[in-house]
């Protein structure tokens, strides 16, 4: 038996080896390389992104989601043929879902009643200021609505972890924890390709954008966020947090969070109507088709390859008390500095081939 485990360890050890070796050889001469550099000193210059990232996965995963810890025992580990297509698939959904929110949402979207609190005050406060064209009353009754909602399904919460619910009401504290987790996940995915954009813009001097510059931007763009949350609910329903997809609505879903992947970045760019928003990510999926097939596929591998080198650390090290201090945090900090530097890469790729024809235009 120690024998057959010690095989199987050399034989994991070679194939590792091997793929790591053939990626870096692939990213070498990966014709989309600069953006991949380029996605790198962004990720070097946000360092507080890659640890918000890792304390945000930590927080899930203690809230019972898995985004660290493996999905696979060890015993089906080392049948790495066999695991190399859920992998893959696994790693596609992973990558789907980072088009719409990067950041995992809960318990983050504790903090969103908060947040529809300040944009209620200032939406009342300064008229005008917030969306394309002048505000209607329904909108303000509906901001105002959706604000009170947040704060009854916080109450609910809290209430559930002190006293527990009656099942009338449970029913209705998850349908709030999906609908307010789902506007969570649009309001922090504008809000960081504002810091994204900020970067790329030569408008701003060294690329800086202040946190609440991000916010009041994200702010203007609150009914773009209402329909993004929409896509964003079916996402957290029916494609959980790194599973790969099973049945046909999985797939269908799937396809469409693809086929819709440039929304965001297209809201976050576009301040102006919805419709122009969504005419913009179109045309922004149709010219990057191509580059963003080959960053998806060097994202697929690369995710492919850090989730199973990570799963198998860790099954082969345990996760006892004091092994799931130490190494957890470990595991959690790496996987967010590739997840973040592959979403970077892919945003990049966006950017400069989706916007290519467009801004050339404005420069003649």
């Amino acid at each position: 038996m120690h024998d057959l485990t010690t095989t199987l360890l050399l034989q994991t050890a070679m194939v590792l080896a091997a793929a790591v070796a053939g990626v870096l050889l692939h990213l070498k001469l990966h014709p989309l390389r600069q953006h991949l550099a380029d996605a790198r000193d962004i990720l070097i210059g946000m360092p507080w992104l890659t640890v918000l990232s890792a304390v945000l996965m930590l927080l899930a995963e203690a809230g019972g989601e898995r985004w660290v810890s493996p999905a696979w025992p060890l015993n089906e580990l080392w049948s790495w043929r066999e695991i190399a297509g859920p992998l893959a698939l696994g790693a596609l959904a992973e990558q789907a879902r980072m088009f719409h929110g990067l950041l995992p949402v809960w318990p983050l979207g504790l903090v969103l009643p908060m947040i529809l609190t300040t944009l209620t005050w200032r939406f009342f406060r300064f008229p005008g200021r917030y969306g394309p064209r002048r505000q209607r009353p329904a909108e303000r009754w509906l901001l105002l609505a959706c604000t009170l909602i947040s704060w009854m399904w916080l109450a609910l919460e809290m209430i559930n972890v002190l006293s527990g619910l009656v099942e009338w009401l449970e029913t209705l504290r998850v349908a709030l924890r999906f609908s307010s987790l789902a506007v969570m996940m649009a309001f922090s995915q504008i809000m960081l390709l504002q810091f994204i954009l900020a970067r790329e813009s030569p408008k701003r001097s060294k690329g800086q954008l202040d946190f609440g510059l991000a916010l009041e931007q994200t702010f203007v763009r609150w009914r773009s966020l209402g329909a993004l949350a929409v896509l964003d609910l079916l996402l957290l329903m029916l494609l959980p947090a790194n599973a790969a997809p099973e049945g046909a609505a999985r797939w269908l879903l799937l396809e469409a969070a693809l086929l819709f992947a440039a929304v965001p970045l297209a809201v976050a760019r576009n301040p102006g109507t919805l419709r122009a928003q969504g005419a913009s990510a179109m045309h922004l999926i149709l010219r990057a088709a191509l580059p963003l097939i080959g960053v998806t596929i060097t994202t697929v591998v690369t995710l492919s390859l850090v989730r199973y080198a990570s799963a198998l650390i860790m099954g082969l090290t345990g996760l006892g008390h004091w092994q799931a201090l130490v190494l957890l945090p470990v595991h959690a900090l790496v996987l967010a500095t590739v997840r973040n530097w592959v979403f970077l890469a892919t945003v990049l790729t966006l950017l400069r081939h989706g916007f290519k024809s467009s801004s050339s235009g404005r420069a003649a």
